[in-house]
């Protein structure tokens, strides 16, 4: 396949899949290969991000088609646990769509599926052509990436590079994905695939209510908000998402310290 995937973790253990989020890439799950050592760890760089820069151009559709054939090829027994953060999260409930018997367990993390009037005004192709041209100021791009907070220099040194480096239309075209496909497909209603869908309690209200609308679409999923979580909760708050995840995936007891169910 064309994008670049990497691969890590017990090559003989149950494979999970990571899909990353809009203009990050598969480092940014750097914190659950550590966690999640004992699986056959999957994460590709998707179309127009990271070592996948030229792989074409991203579509939803298209990434769930690309994850299905990855978990194809690549997984043991055909199937895998997968786990998608933001955009990642929507190409995850596109593959939930078109391939469920792919999934094993899914854990849909920040996919809005609900429009926000502010954020679409300024998609607008000028925007990301002046924000492109502003973040080819190193100090720019080392301001814009703090809103991230990821977990060390080197890191944010690979997200600078990525800034830099992805074209404006690139950016048009990534964030055109999360803004023109703001509703849920009803055949959803058929997937029996157990899923959890997560937000941060912190995210806008448009998030928090994406989740419950996947819950009553969907007869196997489960919805909760995680304390304190803004949007870059999967790496600020690693600890408690990976055991979230990792109590999913094993069917155990969700902590309920820092989750507020819905």
């Amino acid at each position: 396949m064309d994008l670049y995937v990497e691969v890590c973790g017990n090559m003989a253990g149950p494979t999970m899949v990571f899909i990353h989020g809009g203009g990050l890439s598969s480092w940014m799950w750097a914190q659950q290969f550590a966690y999640f050592k004992d699986y056959h760890c999957l994460a590709p760089d998707l179309p127009e991000h990271g070592k996948s820069i030229n792989a074409g151009q991203i579509s939803l559709r298209d990434g769930a088609q690309q994850i299905a054939r990855l978990i194809e090829l690549q997984a043991h027994g055909g199937k895998a646990f997968v786990i998608g953060h933001s955009l990642g999260a929507k190409i995850l409930v596109e593959l939930l769509n078109l391939r469920p018997e792919l999934v094993s367990r899914a854990v849909v993390a920040s996919a809005l599926c609900r429009p926000v009037p502010s954020l679409k005004l300024l998609h607008k192709p000028i925007v990301y052509r002046l924000t492109h041209s502003m973040l080819q100021a190193r100090w720019i791009a080392e301001l814009s990436i703090k809103q991230f907070a990821l977990p060390d220099k080197n890191l944010n040194n690979k997200a600078i590079r990525e800034f830099q480096v992805r074209t404006a239309d690139s950016y048009y075209r990534i964030y055109d994905q999360l803004y023109q496909n703001l509703t849920l497909p009803s055949t959803l209603a058929a997937v029996n695939v157990p899923t959890l869908v997560v937000a941060g309690a912190q995210e806008m209200k448009a998030m928090r209510t994406s989740v419950a609308d996947m819950v009553q679409l969907m007869p196997q999923a489960i919805g909760i908000l995680l304390k304190n979580g803004q949007h870059n909760y999967p790496w600020v708050m690693a600890d408690k998402f990976n055991a979230l995840v990792d109590a999913w995936i094993t069917n155990k007891p969700i902590d309920n310290d820092w989750v507020l169910k819905l």
